[in-house]
């Protein structure tokens, strides 16, 4: 749709990548940009200045937002940090990788992350915003920018398993009622794990990293199915926020992390995967904040994947008994 604007130039309306800001000061005299202080308290987002690897050749700004560095990346795709100038908050905007740009599968998972944010609306989880194209191929979706530490940086820095266990206590309780509402809308997030959970300066926690989940009874996939169990071949992708062996997600016909995964996921039983799954991921979440250590532990991703596949919680269950924790919680 085309309007006229009274000085007889065209420009087209609703389109939702203009800035309403640059569209609207021609006919105000000028719009003043609010910008509200910044909170002292809030962990500053880790940023990384230059373009890493596999980015692709973007602009420094993207329809409406301003790329500030980028945050992470995983195996779909690239997140960076960015600021939308009219409305003048900070976010995160993920792009999908360079190498992703002609494969069907990779392309799908990456809108379906996009799409499921969208819907899900928890205080648990991050909301997205918006999704654009940055070419033809190339799409991109903005969310929330959550500024804290990750649940995984919290962890480590305990000098014993008995510190502060009444707070992350509650940080997990949180991460259930998130867990169970996902469950309630039919997906599963297949990826829970210390690292994917993001803890704000005022207590808030947010269940983050949705680029695995699944949404049950979803319409029947044939080519994506094919594909996912033809991966056979493991491999593991790195983040900056990669920690030891096993704690980082897998890339395949098996989804998900080693260290925290139920046997039949790490068996690659993509079909028979259910809530279930993820209620094992909060177990072995739970596991770690007792014992300070995840259910499976080795030297090498091989190993803690065997143990995964074969169920082998001896050893964490041993680790549960000498804690110091309520029986309750060890049950």
């Amino acid at each position: 749709m085309i309007k006229k604007e009274r000085d007889g130039d065209e420009r087209p309306v609703g389109d939702a990548r203009a800035s309403v800001i640059a569209a609207l000061s021609r006919t105000t005299g000028g719009l003043t940009h609010v910008n509200l202080r910044d909170v002292r308290d809030e962990h500053v987002t880790p940023v990384v200045m230059s373009k890493g690897p596999d980015a692709g050749d973007l602009p420094e700004q993207i329809d409406r937002y301003q790329l500030q560095g980028e945050i992470a990346r995983g195996g779909v795709g690239v997140i960076y940090k960015a600021r939308d100038v009219d409305l003048g908050r900070e976010l995160a905007l993920k792009v999908l990788l360079e190498s992703h740009r002609d494969n069907p599968v990779m392309a799908r998972r990456f809108i379906e992350e996009a799409q499921i944010g969208g819907q899900l609306q928890h205080p648990g989880i991050m909301c997205v915003h918006d999704m654009g194209l940055v070419a033809p191929d190339k799409p991109y979706f903005t969310m929330k920018l959550v500024k804290g530490q990750t649940l995984a940086a919290l962890l480590d820095a305990r000098k014993d398993p008995a510190e502060d266990r009444l707070r992350f206590l509650g940080i997990f309780e949180q991460v259930a009622e998130t867990l169970a509402y996902a469950h309630a809308r039919k997906v599963i997030h297949r990826d829970l794990k210390p690292a994917n959970i993001m803890v704000g300066a005022f207590g808030e926690v947010q269940v983050m990293d949705w680029g695995l989940a699944k949404v049950l009874g979803h319409e029947h996939d044939p080519d994506r199915e094919a594909a996912e169990k033809a991966r056979t071949q493991i491999s593991v992708i790195e983040t900056i926020r990669s920690g030891s062996a096993g704690s980082d997600s897998l890339a395949g016909s098996v989804l998900g992390t080693p260290a925290y995964m139920a046997p039949e996921q790490a068996r690659g039983e993509v079909d028979d995967l259910d809530p279930r799954a993820d209620v094992f991921g909060l177990g072995a979440i739970l596991c770690e904040i007792l014992t300070g250590k995840p259910p499976y532990v080795a030297g090498t991703v091989k190993e803690v994947h065997l143990q995964a596949k074969r169920g082998y919680l001896d050893e964490a269950l041993e680790r549960l008994d000498q804690s110091t924790a309520d029986p309750e919680l060890v049950d």
